[in-house]
């Protein structure tokens, strides 16, 4: 979150101006956050960990940029580590003034909710993209345990699936809908290819039948990269 050089002078006499040299650590993920930062001069970087605990660069930070507002009001840790490029100079504010700051000042309440707003969004999307993922494993999984080998006048490598739409949702508590996107996901990624039609289920009622051509090493290959999203 930025906020602009009229909104600093405003809230400058409630916070304490700090000063950070160059490799100083203004933040660290994973801490309990009770301070928030407004830089006023120099520049950091922002870090987070990576899958191996590496620290993974993903932005740059200057003047007006609010830094760790959320953990404040999300009453969280830390989610990066932000470390000063230079000589940096920013004020500091504890939670009693940050929040004073906030409802003495409705433009810096406005920046605030903006960014809580955009987070709530992200964070959302997140969760879709998880879920959608997981499915796609158990899904990919699915065809692997269940793969024979096709009639000699395709490519030796490639392996067929067969899939009942409604039974598979029976078994493993998944809407109709949510299957079948993922499995045209599969199919516009090049993992997969499929065929459908209709046929009777054991209750007599109609399913949908998916024959699934794939190359397993192919679709173990796409599940690995989605396995840790």
């Amino acid at each position: 979150m930025e906020i602009k050089e009229e909104m600093i002078a405003k809230i400058r006499s409630i916070g304490e101006e700090v000063k950070f040299n160059m490799g100083d650590i203004i933040l660290h993920e994973g801490e309990k956050g009770d301070k928030v930062f407004v830089i006023l001069s120099g520049h950091a970087s922002v870090f987070k960990k990576g899958p191996d605990e590496d620290e993974v660069f993903v932005g740059l930070v200057g003047p007006g940029s609010v830094l760790g507002e959320m953990a404040i009001f999300l009453e969280g840790e830390r989610t990066a580590t932000v470390r000063a490029s230079s000589v940096v100079r920013a004020l500091v504010f504890d939670v009693d003034q940050f929040l004073s700051a906030v409802s003495k000042v409705p433009e810096l309440a406005h920046s605030v909710l903006k960014e809580l707003s955009k987070r709530v969004n992200s964070l959302n999307r997140r969760i879709v993209n998880v879920i959608t993922s997981k499915l796609m494993y158990v899904i990919g999984m699915y065809l692997l345990e269940n793969q024979k080998e096709e009639a000699y006048y395709y490519p030796s490598e490639e392996r067929i699936a067969e899939l009942r739409i409604k039974k598979f949702c029976a078994e493993y508590g998944v809407e109709v809908s949510k299957i079948e996107a993922v499995l045209t996901t599969f199919q516009k990624a090049g993992v997969l290819s499929l065929e459908k039609s209709s046929i009777s289920a054991d209750d007599g009622k109609e399913d949908t039948l998916y024959i699934v051509r794939f190359d397993p090493n192919k679709l173990k290959s796409y599940l690995r990269s989605i396995a840790y999203v």
